[in-house]
């Protein structure tokens, strides 16, 4: 009897077991999950984590969102794409990622957008974030990288005299660009991002 109850104990835990389907990750319309985003270092493929608080709300768009012509533009590199960008942008030898965050409760006409940098000893910070009417779903803005020099520029939050043109960028810097509009350049000095209008 013993034995009985035993092998029914077992049966009934293994089809327990063989019935609890496997879970998967949270995407919202094919999007990739909205815990992580894809970067490489060195032709290595590396997974960095959308920070927590964000990622309830916020997520990486389908690069399909993206007209193909602004895709070509601003091809995918080792760098990213238009959504994010992975480099050294706080200068401490450490990979940082610069986020094209869209909110997962919009319309793909009316959207949200926040440009969030996730440092990498696991800080972050939200340098903007832009309410944004959409044409035809597809997106307006994206993110490209700015390499180490000298940046002109057209002025900048705290005006001429404050950030001469042109900046001596020490590490790369990322931009906004608002297609066929104007660009934003966020750039670390002393400490913390400083934006100038890099474009009009």
């Amino acid at each position: 009897m013993r034995a009985l109850i035993t092998s029914l104990g077992l049966s009934i835990i293994a089809l327990v077991g063989c019935s609890t389907p496997a879970s998967e990750p949270n995407t919202t319309d094919g999007a990739l999950p909205d815990t992580s985003v894809a970067s490489t270092d060195g032709g290595t493929h590396v997974q960095q984590p959308i920070p927590a608080k964000y990622s309830p709300l916020w997520q990486l768009s389908k690069l399909d969102r993206w007209d193909p012509y602004w895709q070509e533009q601003y091809p995918a590199d080792s760098t990213g794409d238009l959504r994010q960008r992975t480099a050294d942008l706080d200068g401490d030898g450490g990979l940082d990622q610069a986020l094209f965050l869209c909110r997962m409760d919009t319309a793909q006409r009316d959207s949200s957008y926040a440009l969030v940098v996730a440092f990498s000893n696991g800080r972050d910070t939200l340098l903007a974030s832009y309410p944004w009417a959409e044409s035809q779903g597809g997106i307006g803005m994206g993110l490209a990288l700015e390499a180490p020099g000298a940046l002109g520029h057209l002025g900048g939050e705290e005006g001429e005299a404050e950030i001469p043109s042109p900046v001596n960028l020490t590490q790369p810097a990322v931009t906004v660009i608002f297609f066929e509009k104007a660009s934003i350049t966020w750039f670390w000095s002393k400490g913390s991002f400083h934006q100038v209008w890099t474009g009009d």
